[in-house]
């Protein structure tokens, strides 16, 4: 595999106001201000360095953490930087993440204004017993509230992440979650399970019996819940976890879900070039110190991962199949000099038998509705 000119940017914040107890993200709280400062300067320093390698008209995607903790003057000196290696102007697509609880009308213009398009909000349920259970800092009504004030403030294009599986979550209240926000115009939802992730303060609550979290069956019925209440309304299902009305997808996820090359600026970030990965360390004072000794092109501060050809088929082809597009059979024999179908086309025939998988010989390979709540198991057929 050759190298080559990123076509996405993720910018990595690690800073929160108060860590959700499911996370276990390189995200900080109460680091004070100064270190924040330090940061966002290290950062503007990154971009300086390795910003030009990217191709005109890449994706944007600000994450975290929650960026939206940066002050409006630190984002924009970000977009400066970047502007400066002239490549933001010609963004095919500049997304936010955004706590609910951390913008007002103000920052929202002030995004939009900068040349962010696309904006997502953490909302994760409607219900403020489930969010005060987990630890998020915003409630229903905020949410809610954020989504009207991120429609006045231009923004038209809003995704709102919704989590299932929590707390004492039901499928009256995650149907009233979904249902208010498609109400409330949104075009595109990420509907995530929730995933106890060890070394977590959720999972050491679950474990003393303080916090007790849906039963396997419930949360197969969450799973299905949303997955039908979608269906009826204008959000098409086009990845595992993703929901879009037609146009509204997100560009720069479809970049990693294609295995495209992507930059990843900041501390914790994850780049891919076409040939390597690279994963930057993941604490603030760590990368701050690294990105400040560095030299020329020299990045210290993190690890290259060398991937082998198999590495590379095997990434492409789970990713492809979260997909709802599946697998272009003849792309992959392309650009990995691999006839797919002949390779593994014998392990993956008893998933076409049980409706999970569908082949259409010499184009397509793809998961069915079925397929993609078990898509775990088929992946495991490529990892060798």
């Amino acid at each position: 595999m050759l190298q080559q000119d990123y076509e996405g940017v993720y910018v990595h914040t690690p800073f929160c106001m108060q860590k959700c107890l499911y996370c276990d993200f390189a995200s900080y709280a109460g680091l004070g201000a100064d270190l924040q400062e330090r940061y966002v300067a290290d950062l503007c320093r990154e971009i300086t360095l390795r910003g030009r390698q990217v191709r005109r008209g890449a994706t944007f995607f600000f994450g975290g953490g929650t960026p939206t903790v940066l002050t409006t003057e630190q984002l924009t000196r970000i977009v400066t930087a970047l502007k400066a290696q002239g490549v933001w102007q010609q963004s095919a697509e500049a997304t936010i993440e955004a706590n609910p609880g951390t913008v007002d009308l103000a920052k929202l213009t002030a995004l939009r204004q900068l040349g962010f398009d696309r904006l997502s909000l953490g909302v994760q349920s409607l219900n403020d017993a489930e969010l005060k259970a987990v630890g998020r800092i915003h409630t229903a009504d905020q949410a809610l509230a954020a989504i009207k004030l991120a429609q006045q403030a231009g923004f038209t294009r809003i995704n709102a992440d919704v989590i299932t599986g929590l707390p004492g979550q039901t499928v009256t209240s995650l149907q009233h979650t979904l249902s208010r926000l498609v109400d409330s115009g949104l075009r595109h939802l990420s509907v995530y399970s929730l995933i106890l992730e060890p070394g977590t303060p959720l999972e050491k609550l679950v474990q003393a019996g303080k916090i007790f979290l849906p039963d396997e069956d419930l949360e197969a019925e969450l799973y299905q819940t949303a997955v039908e209440f979608l269906q009826k309304t204008p959000l098409q299902r086009y990845e595992v976890s993703n929901y879009a009305v037609p146009g509204q997808e997100s560009r720069h996820n479809l970049l990693y879900w294609h295995y495209r090359p992507y930059l990843g600026l900041g501390a914790a970030a994850v780049s891919f070039n076409g040939r390597d990965r690279f994963n930057a360390v993941r604490t603030v004072a760590a990368y701050c110190q690294a990105v400040e000794q560095a030299e020329g092109g020299t990045f210290p501060w993190g690890q290259v991962e060398s991937l082998t050809p198999r590495d590379h088929l095997e990434e492409y082809l789970f990713l492809g199949l979260r997909t709802t597009a599946g697998l272009n059979l003849t792309e992959a024999g392309e650009r990995f000099h691999c006839d797919v179908w002949a390779r593994y086309g014998k392990e993956l025939q008893p998933f076409i038998a049980n409706g999970c998988l569908i082949h259409v010989p010499g184009q397509r390979l793809y998961l069915t509705a079925k397929g993609l709540r078990f898509g775990n198991q088929i992946f495991e057929v490529f990892i060798e």
